[in-house]
């Protein structure tokens, strides 16, 4: 404690890496002085260098006696360590205690180290003090996404997967796809309930959501029966529904667009079900008066699915949907700039922000 480099040395060491827990001790080295004067600098290090870290203080642990008497010297060092600790507010992990009253002898021969059991007595204790500080691991989100050719780049590029892992605080996502080219929620439908079918894959399953993504050009009654036969099911299975509006065609821009935000925003009303309502999410990332060049930029060549951009303002509206959180300021595929992709993830948080307000009225 007495050394006039180690507030530096901790620095250094805090630098390194990002800490849920540090566990500290100062051990038999040193005055007690240097202890009781240097130790509140070192508290004050470690709080300004990890802010976000839980601290926790470990008692030094005894020497052993000749006679058998208490250790003296270790006794006095955890008492004048206790007086900033209780400060401070750090839980104590109390090996000192576990040492001195443990039934058997844990010192090797030495009387100041440990036999193997004894250092696997203390680290069990350490262990246990440790984990009920440790950040909760969050369960990932299961989701079987429903859908046809408008996905294949959403779900193989891990756009919303990756969008997860770069948002702090936000649950990992695992999709799972059941994806087929030129699909409808009909066609699945009546696919049937085999191993590789959509209504096989909801009951074989624990899902947390089920996205459902129909044909661009699908109309009320085609869209509306089979969006309800598939909430039934779904809701049965302890999953939830999203239902996920594409874009349509760019040829059938601005009257399919707007289609698919009417019959996805009625059926979201009627079923009390979120939705992704990505053809306005287009619309206002076009503006108001967009050139061919930007609306043709979130469309594959074929100006009827998706590109890279199309894909990832989907991605956006289904990540905020799923976990309620903006996708600005999270990861985008290296192959967009960053402010197109800023643009993107704006444009799909106002997008979310009014369709959910529009599915309350």
């Amino acid at each position: 404690m007495g050394d006039p480099a180690l507030l530096d040395e901790i620095k250094l060491v805090l630098r390194q890496n990002v800490y849920s827990v540090i566990l500290f001790n100062f051990g038999l080295h040193g005055d007690t002085a240097d202890l009781r004067t240097g130790l509140p600098d070192v508290i004050a290090t470690l709080q300004r260098h990890a802010p976000n870290a839980k601290l926790i203080w470990t008692t030094t642990t005894p020497c052993q006696k000749k006679d058998n008497a208490p250790d003296a010297s270790v006794i006095e060092k955890n008492q004048a360590a206790a007086e900033h600790i209780k400060k401070a507010g750090i839980p104590v992990d109390d090996l000192y205690t576990l040492v001195a009253k443990h039934p058997t002898k844990l010192w090797d021969g030495g009387g100041v180290h440990y036999t193997a059991e004894g250092t696997a007595i203390q680290s069990k204790q350490v262990a246990q003090v440790i984990t009920t500080l440790l950040p909760v691991p969050q369960k990932p989100l299961r989701v079987l996404m429903i859908g046809n050719s408008q996905c294949p780049l959403l779900v193989g590029n891990r756009l919303i997967e990756n969008l997860a892992e770069s948002d702090k605080g936000a649950p990992p996502i695992i999709i799972t796809g059941c994806i087929k080219g030129g699909a409808s929620l009909k066609s699945h439908w009546e696919a049937g309930t085999g191993t590789n079918t959509a209504r096989g894959m909801i009951a074989s399953s624990s899902w947390d959501y089920v996205v459902l993504q129909d044909i661009y050009y699908v109309e009320a009654a085609a869209f509306q029966p089979y969006a309800r036969q598939f909430h039934e099911l779904i809701k049965g299975s302890g999953a939830r529904t999203l239902l996920f509006g594409t874009a349509s065609i760019l040829r059938d821009y601005p009257q399919g667009f707007e289609r698919q935000h009417r019959l996805h925003l009625d059926m979201g009303r009627e079923l009390t079900v979120p939705i992704v309502d990505a053809s306005p999410a287009y619309t206002k990332y076009f503006g108001a008066q967009p050139s061919a060049e930007r609306m043709e930029s979130l469309f594959a060549q074929d100006k009827m699915h998706p590109g890279l951009r199309g894909s990832y303002l989907y991605a956006c509206g289904i990540y905020t949907v799923l976990t309620g959180r903006s996708p600005v300021g999270l990861a985008a595929p290296a192959a967009i700039p960053a402010d197109v992709a800023k643009e993107l993830q704006q444009a799909s948080w106002a997008q979310h922000q009014e369709t959910a307000a529009a599915l309350k009225k």
